[in-house]
């Protein structure tokens, strides 16, 4: 009896609970007097069944009508299809004679402008023409601003690099001419082994020049007009027909066998078989390691 009783107490809402609250109907009061609520709960209302009653335009009609007539099957009650089951046709199979064809009818395509058939498929093909085009060029645009940017980037290197050799190679036409001074040399084995300021034949030229200038009465602008004359009249040698780089290598050989000197090591040695043993290299990507 005692658990009859818990089990019905049970069953009875607590007067605790919030679910008594819920049934109460709410009577506190808003912010808004109750004339202009009973006026919103009225407008509502009538938006409401205004919504409701509202009348769908035509085309949204036909579109829904189409909608639902296409999700239905063709029925018996169809000529067409009435014609196909007498031929032997059953629901879900294929036409043709090998069974081969559709199994659905075919979609309808509804048109609402006023463009002729084929209008669309034909701006279509022109967009994806289009399409294709300016892929195309923007392939060949990066290309071209890839090879550009190659070219410019190679050819500052180039130009840092020839800057480097040039001066590489008066550095070392310095060095060679005081240790052919050292050893009594008088002129160089080649021409480009010394800088040109230095060279005996050059000093000697400008100082003849400048000797029978003053003989004959010439100024010093004329001067250096003839001699400048003198020089373009010159035929090009093996000397000027060389890069710095092949001059430089020419001249940094010449250094370790004459003399025993590596310009990139910047110290003479005791003997070949001293140099040999110390010196990394004969070009300056050796020393860099």
């Amino acid at each position: 009896m005692y658990n009859a009783f818990r089990k019905e107490s049970d069953d009875e809402d607590d007067y605790m609970s919030d679910k008594l609250l819920a049934k109460c109907e709410d009577t506190r009061p808003g912010l808004l007097p109750k004339k202009i609520s009973k006026r919103y709960l009225a407008d509502d209302k009538r938006r409401v069944h205004d919504q409701k009653s509202k009348t769908k335009p035509r085309i949204q009609l036909e579109k829904e009508k189409r909608e639902v007539g296409l999700g239905e099957a063709i029925g018996s009650q169809n000529k067409g299809f009435a014609l196909l089951q007498k031929m032997g046709y059953k629901p879900g199979m294929t036409l043709g004679k090998r069974g081969t064809g559709i199994s659905e009818p075919v979609p309808i395509e509804v048109k609402n402008d006023r463009a002729g058939l084929g209008r669309h498929n034909d701006l279509k093909r022109k967009q994806e023409s289009r399409s294709r085009m300016l892929a195309a060029m923007s392939v060949k645009k990066q290309k071209r601003d890839q090879e550009m940017k190659q070219t410019f980037c190679q050819r500052v290197s180039e130009k840092v690099s020839s800057r480097q050799v040039a001066r590489d190679l008066y550095r070392s036409q310095k060095v060679c001419e005081q240790l052919d001074a050292q050893k009594g040399t008088e002129m160089p084995s080649e021409l480009f082994f010394w800088p040109e300021a230095l060279l005996p034949n050059k000093k000697q030229k400008e100082k003849d020049v400048f000797e029978e200038g003053l003989d004959e009465g010439y100024n010093f602008t004329d001067m250096h007009d003839d001699a400048e004359d003198s020089e373009e009249e010159e035929e090009p040698t093996s000397e000027t027909l060389l890069t710095d780089g092949e001059k430089l290598d020419i001249l940094t050989e010449y250094l370790r066998t004459r003399h025993v000197y590596c310009v990139w090591c910047g110290t003479a040695y005791q003997d070949e078989q001293d140099l040999q043993s110390n010196c990394p290299g004969s070009t300056a990507e050796a020393h860099d390691d």
